[in-house]
């Protein structure tokens, strides 16, 4: 930020030092050839104030001084206007009609116009002189000066103000990304922990009853925390961006699919959940995306069945690949799940929803009869898959 706020201002005292001293030392002989004596001390004198101030061109005190310069110029001589310094006020108006006020610069400009104008006229001098060119002429190329000076300042102004309303759009989209971001890594680790307690809570419960099972019981204890951890190492390793290339770099694996539907079946028949899988129809390209949505829909849903449906119970996966879209089921005949204290009701449903939205999927969930629960996902195919 520093470099930025100085950046302009060392690229106006170099611009100011670079234009500014051979117009200077070239005022500086019109003005002792045009006027003697004192009168071009003080011309000289302005015109030094002048390229100074124009080392702060984009301040609107620095058109003012520059203007003030010019006047004091134009009270000496109405030859003023043929020194080379007079350059500096059509540059200062742009200047400052860019970086500061909008009507103010143009105003004062033509008002100058008129005064110079007016100032060269009636100089004793030029009439003498018989010097022209026809002041109204001098008039109209003055204010033609001016509104040139001031339109170009108007249109880098438009251009500041686009560039910064595309840096404001950036930054807000990076904003709303970062934070759609952190909500998908919630709902990923949501689903990884709680499916994973649900694995442990289950088996602890089962340890518990039959204690020569004991082992076993541990075995898929530590199975399902290992493969909890590797899921979590995996989501919270692309938040770190001093992970490298390393031994780290292995724990960022793919997120799991529709081809690890039967790992996750495994891991929840040894939490104590009988469950089934069957598959109808042909397989059709749906997306990595969409695979990881189904994925979590269904380890949600058999997570529910283990924390709700109570012991004996059984649950089924069915894909049913139609011709216009995949449907996922998953059943259970246990009882129907009720909200545990403290816990506002339907969350784990409304992240299921939130996820198949997002590929473009719908999602319905319901009890079956009496007893049991039916989660229905369906998910179009994508455009092209045959």
């Amino acid at each position: 930020m520093t470099r930025w706020v100085a950046g302009p201002r060392a690229f106006d005292a170099v611009a100011a030092f670079v234009v500014g001293v051979p117009l200077f030392l070239l005022s500086v002989v019109v003005a002792v050839l045009s006027v003697p004596g004192e009168r071009a001390a003080i011309l000289v004198a302005a015109c030094l104030l002048a390229h100074v101030a124009f080392a702060f061109r984009r301040d609107l005190r620095a058109f003012f001084v520059i203007a003030v310069a010019l006047a004091v110029q134009a009270v000496v001589t109405g030859l003023f206007i043929v020194l080379p310094t007079v350059v500096l006020f059509p540059l200062v108006l742009y200047s400052c009609t860019a970086y500061g006020r909008s009507y103010l610069p143009v105003v004062v400009g033509l008002a100058g116009a008129g005064l110079a104008a007016a100032r060269f006229a009636t100089d004793s001098s030029v009439t003498a002189a018989h010097l022209g060119p026809d002041p109204w002429m001098l008039l109209g190329l003055l204010v033609a000066i001016v509104v040139a000076a001031w339109g170009l300042g108007l249109y880098r102004r438009t251009q500041l103000a686009y560039v910064d309303l595309l840096k404001e759009q950036a930054s807000v989209s990076a904003a709303q990304a970062t934070l759609a971001e952190r909500a998908r890594i919630a709902r990923e680790m949501h689903d990884v922990v709680a499916h994973a307690l649900a694995v442990i809570v289950a088996q602890a419960r089962g340890g518990r009853l039959i204690p020569d099972r004991a082992t076993e019981v541990l075995a898929t204890v530590e199975e399902t925390g290992r493969q909890a951890l590797t899921e979590m190492r995996g989501l919270v390793g692309v938040l770190r961006s001093d992970t490298a290339l390393g031994s780290e770099a292995a724990d960022l694996r793919p997120q799991p699919g529709l081809a690890e539907l039967p790992e996750l079946l495994d891991r929840t028949r040894a939490a104590g959940l009988a469950v089934t899988m069957t598959t109808s129809g042909r397989a059709r390209p749906i997306g990595p995306g969409a695979e990881l949505a189904l994925y979590r829909v269904v380890q949600e849903a058999l997570t529910n069945t283990l924390k709700h449906a109570g012991g004996g119970a059984s649950s089924s996966v069915g894909l049913s690949w139609t011709p216009v879209n995949l449907e996922v089921t998953v059943a259970d005949d246990g009882r129907a799940p009720t909200p545990t204290a403290g816990t506002a009701p339907g969350n784990g449903l409304a992240g299921m929803r939130e996820r198949l939205l997002a590929v473009g999927g719908t999602l319905s969930a319901g009890a079956a009869g009496e007893r049991g629960f039916v989660v229905t996902a369906r998910l179009p195919y994508q455009k092209g898959a045959v």
